[in-house]
């Protein structure tokens, strides 16, 4: 029976460290004690006097306890707590198993205590089990083992170390049913009979630690008096209305901000107009250039940049033209792309004349970028004899058509 009492116990203890409450609030501890007790049993110390008090206590531990505490008034919990008594006529022992509830009659009295004696509990408990006593009559050598009904009483003074640990002291009466824990019967004096009659009691004093779990994140309720306790609900209320106030205020800088933004991008578009506008006018200074005209966006094309009869080789007059127009695109940003097209005349065949139109747009294209222009933002193509510019009938026309356009895309 023992055996099957401490091993529920011990499974309502990984019990609780595992369970996970349900609200906010944390409400499983554990704890230990120690110390001393006096059983009144039969057959008392011989010694007489002080010496005899002395002789007639005995030493309690461990005893160990679980406590579920429902709100700072009241929980409820059960114990295991070892018991001896070791005088100069018998010897004996008790493992008793109990359940109990508990009141904090600090809470109950003050319920809203601040200070120091907010750190301060005093506890009621009242309890009920079974008691497994073994004894031994020094004298004949006698020995019984039986089990007991009993009831217990508590007081119990607690102080808050931190939010995890709490320091106790406590005083406990103790009532077994049976009246032979002694090895004697105490009213009968007839040694093991086993006699149920009036019974036996015990007194304790112990000290121990209680430690209070799921502390990490969340408050406990043996932290809290009862003020605390029944408006927890109102200042949840406040921290929310705290954190939505936070994130309205957040939303507004954050509108501040993206107003100044569209404010900044307003002016960076008023300034990326006006300086496609200056690009405009100042290609058109260019007199092969020609603008087209479908707004700011528009494409511009660069005409007459020829080539002499089967040479790609740049002229002077060339050369002029794109040193004006580097110029113009290495002071103005506001364009992403140049495309170089090369063209011939219908005079050869198509392998020679792609070939050559290749050459024409790549040595405009290292023109460009010898004057400062970047090699990413210019590609080529040779076209060879397609999109001829005049006839090539004549020899006014075929001259025309042996070019190089450049073509700008603006951002």
């Amino acid at each position: 029976m023992k055996r099957i009492l401490l091993t529920m116990f011990f499974v309502i203890c990984v019990f609780a460290l595992n369970l996970k409450a349900q609200d906010t609030l944390s409400h499983w501890s554990i704890g230990a004690k120690a110390g001393l007790d006096y059983f009144r049993v039969t057959p008392v110390s011989s010694n007489t006097g002080f010496s005899g008090y002395t002789d007639d206590m005995g030493w309690t531990f461990p005893g160990i306890f679980l406590e579920y505490t429902i709100n700072p008034l009241v929980g409820f919990g059960g114990s295991i707590d070892y018991f001896t008594f070791d005088r100069n006529t018998a010897k004996g022992n008790t493992l008793d198993f109990s359940v109990f509830s508990s009141v904090n009659l600090a809470n109950l009295l003050s319920p809203k205590r601040a200070g120091f004696w907010r750190k301060v509990d005093f506890y009621g408990n009242w309890g009920a089990g079974l008691g497994f006593y073994s004894n031994k009559i020094v004298s004949t050598g006698e020995k019984h083992s039986l089990m007991s009904p009993l009831v217990t009483s508590a007081l119990s003074l607690e102080y808050k170390l931190s939010n995890a640990w709490a320091l106790r002291a406590e005083g406990q009466y103790r009532y077994y049913f049976r009246e032979d824990l002694g090895g004697v019967n105490s009213s009968l004096g007839i040694g093991g009979t086993g006699a149920m009659v009036y019974g036996n009691d015990a007194f304790a004093a112990t000290i121990g630690l209680r430690y209070k779990l799921g502390t990490k994140g969340k408050k406990h309720v043996r932290n809290l008096n009862v003020g605390e306790y029944y408006n927890q609900p109102e200042k949840n209320d406040l921290i929310t209305q705290n954190r939505l106030k936070a994130i309205e205020d957040e939303n507004a800088l954050n509108r501040e901000k993206i107003q100044k933004l569209e404010a900044d991008l307003k002016v960076l578009n008023d300034e990326k107009a006006a300086s496609k506008v200056q690009l405009q006018n100042d290609l058109k200074e260019i007199p092969q250039a020609r603008v087209d005209k479908n707004g700011l966006d528009s494409t511009v094309v660069l005409l007459d940049v020829n080539f002499k009869f089967g040479s790609y080789e740049l002229v002077p007059k060339t050369m002029a033209v794109l040193d004006q127009v580097a110029l113009v695109l290495k002071v103005n940003k506001v364009w992403s792309k140049l495309v170089v097209s090369g063209y011939t005349d219908n005079v050869g065949t198509d392998k020679i004349n792609i070939k050559l139109s290749q050459e024409r747009a790549s040595v405009v294209k290292n023109y460009l970028i010898l004057k400062g222009l970047t090699p990413s933002s210019i590609s080529t193509a040779g076209l060879g004899k397609e999109n001829p510019k005049a006839s090539n009938d004549t020899k006014q026309g075929r001259y025309k058509n042996r070019r190089a356009e450049l073509v700008i895309d603006k951002k």
